[in-house]
């Protein structure tokens, strides 16, 4: 008898000595929802070993009863970055034992390949070899996640998915280094039809283009933007048109350098794209002028939620604005915004106002060189330095009567108490004023003022909470490592919860 042999055999009667925990007793459908679940929650905090592994060496009860149970193998995560919380050998033979243990059951897969470095535990090669072994089974997959910088390492696999079909798929992310290059859409993957498939997250690279024409949630995001885009192909703004129209899209991200809107299409009178399903937008990195080309041409009725990210005004506001609206919108964020009080930002921050007009939450983040002064004056029509037509004006902002909660993201040095109460004076709906806690300092102080002082004007009473502990995408980076809540609003329903935190550009 060999040595392995004689540890399993030891193993096994230590597994039969062992009394039943309580919980065996449960029935079935519950005892496979608990282990479900405590496997979920081994995503979140990873162990050393995959829960599943863990719970199946617990008694001989629960080893048999896990070995039989599917679902509970057909989830299989991989993290081969080397900055892994536990890394492991390139696990060829455990995704085989997944895939066999799964049986027909539908599968979800992440494989985690940024950063991979050949070492001990395994190199490329062992990498396709793990890959290759889903091709067989690309008819029962549910999920698909690949996230790998190295392009040209993963092209090989991408590439036998072409003529393929995956019938069951629903979510799907290939995420890589961009490399744009078709400006007209066309499928290069899944060829033979992807007909459930409702997520899609990619950033173009070669292979990652399946069909679309049953997408739900669609985020086209660049994770590393290329120093010179113009290196890259780009999207002409027809596909824009072609993304919005999607007969099912209730969600667009977009970040990135992919379309380049030309300031002479924000301006020039075309038919308005129908986005009659769109409830989430957001655009951000290198898409400029993609927010004014949003406001001035975009007709979405069921809109819920805008985010614009990095975004600057320029041209002349077109006449037509008045004739768009967003009646269903309620949260609009705007983050880092690239505009003062140059005279042509004040129509077009008016125009803003006017097409969002019955917002109740605003998100608002200015970074430190911004003018936030100026910035605060003409976001609320108030800057009495600009000679503008008395039509961009009016007594209150259209956001008067409907905004009543505000996120508010900047230096606390640069909110003065004359800023409070324009602010509060604009706005006497606002109750609740959610903030760091160093501007909630500030905030408690100017109310204390206000209420104190016979010559300030006094402001209706706001509720402030200084929750946002983190805000370190102000700047486009981590301000610190704690895990917390993301300040821009999740409000739409993504991918699973344990991918779509992963390199969000919105939340950098």
């Amino acid at each position: 008898m060999n040595i392995e042999q004689e540890r399993g055999d030891q193993h096994e009667k230590r597994l039969s000595t062992r009394p039943k925990p309580w919980v065996s007793e449960l029935p079935n459908e519950i005892f496979s929802l608990i282990l479900r679940l405590v496997q979920r929650n081994g995503w979140i905090k990873p162990a050393p070993l995959p829960a599943e592994v863990t719970l199946s060496h617990v008694c001989r009860h629960w080893r048999r009863f896990a070995l039989d149970l599917p679902s509970l193998w057909s989830v299989f995560r991989y993290d081969g970055s080397w900055t892994a919380t536990h890394r492991e050998r390139v696990p060829v033979e455990r995704l085989a034992v997944y895939l066999e243990r799964s049986k027909q059951y539908p599968l979800e897969l992440f494989f985690g390949l940024d950063h991979f470095q050949k070492d001990h535990l395994g190199d490329w090669t062992d990498v396709l070899s793990m890959l290759q072994q889903i091709i067989p089974h690309i008819h029962r997959i549910r999920e698909l996640h690949i996230l790998s910088l190295e392009d040209d390492k993963v092209e090989d696999f991408l590439s036998k998915l072409v003529d393929t079909s995956a019938p069951l798929l629903e979510t799907l992310t290939i995420r890589g280094e961009a490399a744009p290059w078709n400006m007209e859409w066309s499928p290069d993957i899944f060829l033979r039809g992807t007909p459930s498939l409702k997520y899609l997250r990619f950033d173009d690279k070669r292979f990652s283009r399946p069909p679309i024409q049953s997408i739900v949630h669609l985020r086209l995001e660049e994770i590393i933007m290329m120093d010179d885009p113009g290196l890259a192909g780009e999207f002409s703004p027809s596909m824009l048109r072609e993304f919005l129209s999607l007969p099912y899209l209730e969600t667009l991200s977009m970040w990135g350098t992919f379309i380049t809107v030309p300031v002479e299409m924000v301006v020039v009178s075309m038919p308005k794209i129908e986005a009659k399903t769109l409830k989430h937008f957001r655009c951000g990195g290198g898409l400029r002028q993609l927010a004014q080309f949003f406001l001035s041409h975009v007709s979405a009725p069921s809109l819920d939620t805008l985010t614009f990210h990095s975004f600057e005004f320029v041209g002349s506001l077109p006449a037509w604005i008045t004739t768009i609206g967003f009646p269903s919108l309620h949260t609009l964020a705007l983050l880092c915004p690239e505009t003062a009080d140059a005279p042509h930002h004040i129509p077009w921050l008016w125009g803003l106002m006017t097409t969002t007009r019955n917002i109740k939450k605003l998100v608002l983040s200015l970074s430190p060189q911004d003018e936030v002064r100026a910035f605060l004056d003409t976001l609320h029509g108030l800057s009495p330095g600009h000679e503008e037509p008395p039509a961009f004006y009016a007594t209150n902002t259209p956001w008067s009567d409907t905004m009543e909660e505000l996120i508010l993201d900047m230096a606390s040095g640069d909110f003065e108490v004359g800023d409070y109460t324009r602010l509060t004076d604009c706005l006497p709906k606002l109750a609740l004023i959610r903030t760091t806690p160093e501007m909630k300092r500030n905030i408690d102080l100017f109310a204390d003022l206000c209420r104190q002082a016979p010559d300030l004007h006094r402001p209706g009473e706001v509720h402030c909470i200084g929750d946002l502990e983190r805000v370190g995408h102000r700047f486009g980076r981590r301000t610190d490592q704690r895990e917390e809540a993301p300040i821009i609003p999740l409000c739409w329903a993504l991918g699973p919860d344990w991918i779509d935190g992963q390199c969000d550009p919105f939340h950098w």
